[in-house]
């Protein structure tokens, strides 16, 4: 029989009422049904039982026996999301805000999508995989997290030395047998040697290895600053590798196929190229008045015989050397700028009443910027550079600078970044660096710079060891990882080494 259009349309219409309604229908009871599945709430649970492996404490995210207990449903369901999201946010950015600590931390991050973390999750039901791949995956994280397990399963106590007075070869008694007995239990001795013995030249060299490793005065002396770090409480070390773990969570997880690393604490820079460090630098960092700060940018390009444009802090006393004793501050290199002209003004022809004067000092053995500078622009103004001052890199304690990082053998580090470079040899770099004039050499491949600060530090064995906390920030990111945020971290005072170094 056949059917008008009119009618054919007033069907269509009531069979898409009746879908629409059956749609309807069924919704709600779709949405009642568990998102998570018994597999994924166990794959949650276990996930939360290796938390303590982070460094984080699974309390902080739930009862996992309480969430086992529950029943399949939308209850269940929200309590697993709100877990694997609070878990997930401090896996893949960190617990603390360093922002917190330090207003002039500015590494950079990469952000993730936790929602999507979530969904891939609970697709796959397996929770426990999701959240290990938020972690940082860097061998420097996961040795970190193996010495955790270490010494949170195997504690052991250090042999406690006695405070005293300072000991040095030839001395004898209980405190040296202990200093023994210490250095033995870390692997620095052989043997711990017999009770009574002097301290001898065996002591003194396992002693200096535990300084030099420490980066305290490799002196071969046990003072106070030595004496506290043998001493150090086994609780304190778990401690400070929870909170190098949380430095590691606050990066991003891909530095860079080829970067340049520096670890503020270790007075060490590093070069890295297909994920491994192929070069090695000793540093100088920022005194205690003018900290070297954390953060991260890109080097696009390289100064060769850089002009050193001096600011206004140090520049104010240069200034009264150049203006009462002009002849020994032209000898060292420094000229005098007009700000109005950008001209060179003679120091005996200047009108010292009334002008207005910068100074700068040209290339030169001098130059406080040395042979090289390193430039990644950055808010701090804070670079990496060469220094006349290379006679400081003896010492094992070098935060001598006003802010800047100062390199040793620059010019192997010069080499490491230019090598890749079009048009560029070593002959080149040596025959450009032999003259007084500057170049400034554009990176075709710009390489991202890490400034860091890490006290735990992996070693090339696998294994970890501490360095001196030279600026004394663990103590506070451990607080605030237990959840007592100390008063914010006064601001950089806007000081720079670039200026000032």
């Amino acid at each position: 029989m056949a059917i008008g259009l009119e009618s054919l349309i007033r069907a269509m219409r009531q069979g898409a009422v009746l879908l629409c309604g059956l749609f309807l229908l069924a919704a709600p009871a779709r949405a009642q049904e568990p998102v998570w599945s018994d597999r994924a709430i166990d794959s949650l649970v276990y996930a939360l039982s290796e938390a303590w492996t982070h460094g984080l404490d699974p309390r902080d995210y739930g009862d996992p026996a309480r969430l086992s207990a529950l029943d399949a449903g939308t209850e269940r369901d929200r309590i697993a999301s709100d877990i694997f999201r609070a878990y997930a946010r401090d896996l893949a950015f960190g617990r603390v805000d360093p922002r917190r600590l330090d207003p002039d931390w500015t590494a950079a991050v990469v952000d993730q999508d936790i929602e999507a973390w979530l969904a891939r999750a609970l697709e796959s039901e397996a929770a426990h995989e999701a959240l290990e791949a938020l972690a940082p995956g860097h061998p420097d994280y996961q040795a970190l997290r193996q010495e955790l397990i270490y010494r949170l399963t195997l504690p052991e106590s250090p042999i406690p030395v006695p405070d005293g007075p300072p000991l040095a070869r030839g001395d004898r008694g209980p405190r040296v047998d202990a200093l023994r007995a210490r250095l033995h239990q870390l692997g620095l001795l052989e043997v711990p040697g017999r009770r009574g013995a002097a301290f001898d030249a065996r002591l003194e060299t396992a002693l200096m290895r535990f300084q030099a490793r420490m980066r305290l005065a490799a002196d071969g002396r046990l003072g106070p600053a030595t004496l506290a770090e043998l001493n150090t409480p086994a609780e304190w070390r778990i401690d400070q590798l929870r909170a190098n773990l949380e430095r590691w969570r606050w990066l991003t997880h891909d530095l860079g196929e080829r970067h340049v690393r520096v670890n503020i604490a270790d007075y060490r820079l590093e070069s890295w190229s297909g994920g491994a460090p192929v070069r090695e630098h000793e540093i100088q960092i920022g005194a205690g008045y003018s900290r070297t700060p954390v953060f991260s940018d890109t080097m696009r390009y390289i100064e060769i015989n850089p002009v050193w444009y001096a600011g206004a802090g140090l520049g104010s006393s240069l200034m009264n050397q150049m203006r009462y004793r002009p002849a020994a501050a032209l000898s060292d290199g420094y000229r005098l700028v007009s700000l109005d002209t950008g001209g060179v003004v003679s120091p005996y022809d200047a009108d010292w009443a009334r002008g207005r004067y910068r100074l700068i000092q040209l290339p030169g053995p001098s130059n406080a910027m040395g042979e090289v500078k390193f430039m990644f622009p950055n808010r701090h103004n804070v670079y990496i550079h060469d220094t006349p001052h290379r006679d400081a890199f003896a010492d094992a304690q070098r935060d001598n600078s006003a802010g800047c990082v100062r390199v040793k053998d620059p010019a192997d580090l010069a080499w490491w970044v230019l090598e890749n470079e079009p048009g560029w040899t070593r002959l080149r770099l040596q025959e450009v660096m032999a003259t007084d004039e500057t170049t400034r050499v554009w990176l075709d491949r710009p390489i991202p710079v890490h400034i860091l600060y890490f006290t735990a530090v992996a070693d090339r064995f696998g294994g970890v060891r501490f360095v001196h906390d030279v600026y004394g920030r663990d103590r506070a990111l451990v607080a605030a990882l237990d959840g007592r945020y100390p008063e914010p971290a006064p601001a950089a005072t806007g000081l720079s080494s670039a200026a000032l170094d």
